[in-house]
Formats: structure tokens, sequence, C-alpha cells
């Protein structure tokens, strides 16, 4: 499981830069007051890779706040040796979940993202550097069915994206910086699916983000990321009842 958050990040296909990147969706399946969820996990797209961090906490029975986090670079190969890039993101949230039967549970989230990406040249004879910040703000609504052992969700994530402090070289042949400048707002749907399964509170966690860009179908982006991780759950009402039986 990854992340939080939305990040946002980079890459580079083959010589043209891409400048976003979707991190994978905080799915914590809430119960009660007092729960925590803790997961660290791993994403990739066809150019990239990331390592992500995400927590949550209930605050309340119905509410409950996140904290998503990741780190994303190029991977190194034959398609990204001219260029190094670099992203990171800080992705909150809070939000509302409900028991809608035994074993379904609603949840949807307010989501508020931060981040940054660079790309650095490797070519001592043609150093062209570029980087920008954005911010992400959006919903995400999901339903889940919630087993002991296992644990299926169905995600979207609705966002808009802007982007900012856009620094490069405005005649650079290798990034459009006017582009990014005059086209900086999008918006998007990123539809997921999400597979636990393991113990009651140690899962390991299967995830497929597709990102669909409403505004502009040919802005240059990575359009999906499949993401590994493991997911922590503590809940002390249950661990009450446990042992009070």
């Amino acid at each position: 499981m990854k992340t939080i958050l939305l990040f946002i990040a980079i890459l580079t296909l083959g010589c043209s830069p891409e400048y976003y990147v979707p991190n994978s969706q905080n799915i914590p399946i809430m119960e009660s007051k007092g729960q925590t969820n803790l997961g660290i996990g791993y994403n990739e797209s066809d150019y990239t890779q990331a390592f992500e961090i995400q927590a949550a906490h209930a605050i309340t029975n119905h509410i409950a706040l996140q904290f998503n986090t990741d780190w994303v670079n190029t991977k190194k190969s034959e398609t990204s040796d001219e260029y190094d890039a670099k992203g990171n993101m800080l992705e909150i949230g809070a939000g509302y979940f409900s028991s809608i039967s035994r074993h379904f549970v609603f949840e949807t989230y307010g989501l508020v993202c931060f981040g940054s990406l660079k790309y650095e040249s490797l070519s001592s004879s043609n150093a062209q550097n570029f980087s920008a910040k954005f911010n992400r703000i959006g919903i995400q609504p999901s339903i889940s069915y919630n087993r002991k052992h296992f644990t299926g969700s169905i995600s979207s994530r609705i966002v808009h994206l802007k982007y900012r402090d856009i620094n490069g070289d405005p005649n650079s042949t290798d990034f459009d910086t006017n582009y990014l400048s005059t086209n900086n707002s999008y918006w998007l749907l990123e539809p997921a699916i999400t597979l636990q399964a393991g113990t009651e509170n140690v899962k390991f966690q299967l995830q497929y983000v597709y990102s669909q860009n409403l505004t502009d179908s040919s802005f240059p982006q990575e359009p999906d990321i499949i993401s590994l991780g493991i997911k922590f759950k503590i809940n002390p009402k249950k661990q009450m009842a446990t042992m009070n039986k």
C-alpha cells in the first residue's frame, strides 16, 4: 500500500519530460474511534518508482484524519540517462466513515496535497534544469468489503491540480517552461482498485490507480501506477473487547 497523496511527481519518457505521476490512495477502512492505520509501500509506473508512507487515525466514530507522503525518482534505464528527475509530496486529509452493512464500509476524504518536482540534466555540455511546485485539492470516496483476512476496495479520487513557481530556461529545447506556465491548471479523475490480505492487523496490499486528465488528455503525465505495500491496524476498541471475553 502506498500513499499518500498524491502526491505528484515527474518522469522521463524517452527525451520528453512528463510532469505528473499519481500517488497511491490511502484507504484505511476505519471502523471505530481510536483506530490507527500505518502503511509503507512502493509504487511504480513505466518510468518512475516511489517510496510511500501513509497514516490514518479515527478521532470519533465517524471522523478520521489521514497523512500521506512519498518520494519519486525516475528509473535508471536507457530512457532516462539524460536527466535525473525527482519529486516529493505531502498530503493531508479529513473525512467521514460509516459501516453500511456488516462487511461494507463507506469512506470519503477531502485531501490537500503540496509537492515539488525537479529535473537535473546529466549532460555537462547541455545542462538544462527545470523545477516546479504544485498544489492538489480534491475528494476521495470509497466502498470497501471488509473481512478479517481479506479486504477489497473501489475508490476514486477527483482532484484539481495546479502548478506554480515554475523555473527553467524559456528557450530550452527539452523543457517547455512556457507551456506549463500558461497551462498550469487541470482536473483529474483517478479511480483505483485495492486488495489486502493477511491477518486481522497486518495485511499486504496491492493497488492499481488509473489517472485521467479531464482538462487536457494530451498533457504529459503517467496514466497509471501499481503499488505494493504492507498495512498495520491498531484498534484499541477491538483489543479491549477481546480481552474482556
